[in-house]
């Protein structure tokens, strides 16, 4: 089963909330509705053909990074319940193809945690999806302790997602490097994060992915683990330790960072991710095909692309 975890839907009367919601005067959700990855019958027929001719046989769907999050409670539950029932639509019309992660409306924790569990109970979502910060507030932030624990409990899926603010940087969002390199400085700090605040050890359960190759830290892994003492606990695990216990898509088709994360998290940590609408044609392609061809033994790729991501969604 050839499944993707790193693929986005963006229905258009959840886009046409967001637009209202935001009403900061900029192109809104424009950007993403030029891509063709709504929910439209075209735009669906186009979806299913791509991964047709990729041989995907499976996406799991989500709207980051086009979160519903604002401080307006009313708002931010009805953003996320338009968003999660087009999910549930789309995947009820076509159940061999697709699967959803949960839209939720944080940072309003009750409320979010009541989403997770309606969405997983009614609608059979493995889980949610999330972005790397809230409001600028971390994911470690104590306050959203119940969602963790409610993840936990029903063992999700969780997909830590960038959200295009650079981990708060002024100088990478200047610079127009935000979808550049800040993706990769959000995906990494809030894994770290999550790391210092002991989330991934005492909510185990939990199958975090952390996408784009997680970021800077396989590259970094030998400081990570030097420097141990200056950011976590003194009795956490290592950096290398903790980063074997979650999971990080393949959205980076550079073959010797893909080796390189096999190498730092396992093989088996890997799973397939195209980042789908944002690639595709002969990217969509390259993502991969790069895989195959990166050098790694024969085994492991052919693991990575057809066996790793269904198996980490729960089958």
């Amino acid at each position: 089963m050839r499944a993707d975890v790193h693929a986005h839907l963006f229905p258009a009367a959840y886009l046409d909330l967001l637009d209202e919601l935001r009403r900061d005067g900029g192109d809104g959700t424009r950007g993403v509705r030029a891509l063709g990855g709504g929910d439209s019958e075209h735009e669906l027929r186009s979806r299913l053909a791509a991964m047709d001719a990729v041989g995907v046989d499976l996406q799991l769907l989500s709207t980051c990074p086009q979160g519903p999050y604002t401080d307006d409670p009313t708002a931010a539950v009805e953003a996320a319940r338009c968003a999660n029932l087009a999910l549930a639509q789309t995947v009820a019309a076509h159940p061999e193809r697709f699967r959803a992660l949960a839209t939720l409306p944080l940072p309003h924790i009750l409320a979010s945690v009541d989403e997770l569990n309606r969405a997983m109970e009614q609608d059979g979502m493995p889980g949610a999806a999330v972005g790397t910060s809230i409001l600028g507030r971390p994911l470690s932030d104590p306050d959203f302790a119940p969602l963790f624990a409610a993840l936990n409990r029903r063992k999700g899926v969780l997909l830590v997602h960038p959200v295009g603010e650079s981990a708060g940087s002024p100088l990478m969002q200047a610079s127009k490097l935000d979808w550049v390199i800040g993706h990769a400085a959000e995906v990494s700090t809030a894994v770290l994060q999550l790391f210092q605040a002991g989330i991934t050890v005492k909510y185990p359960d939990i199958r975090i992915i952390a996408p784009h190759l997680g970021g800077y830290l396989p590259f970094l892994i030998q400081r990570l683990d030097r420097h141990r003492d200056w950011f976590l606990p003194k009795d956490a695990p290592s950096a290398g330790q903790l980063m074997r216990g979650i999971a990080y898509d393949t959205a980076n088709p550079l073959p010797a960072a893909l080796r390189l994360t096999a190498e730092v998290a396992g093989h088996e940590r890997l799973l397939l991710g195209t980042d789908y609408p944002f690639e595709q044609g002969s990217s969509l392609r390259d993502h991969i095909e790069y895989i195959l061809a990166a050098g790694l033994p024969e085994d492991q790729a052919k693991a990575i692309v057809d066996r790793n991501a269904f198996e980490w969604m729960g089958g």
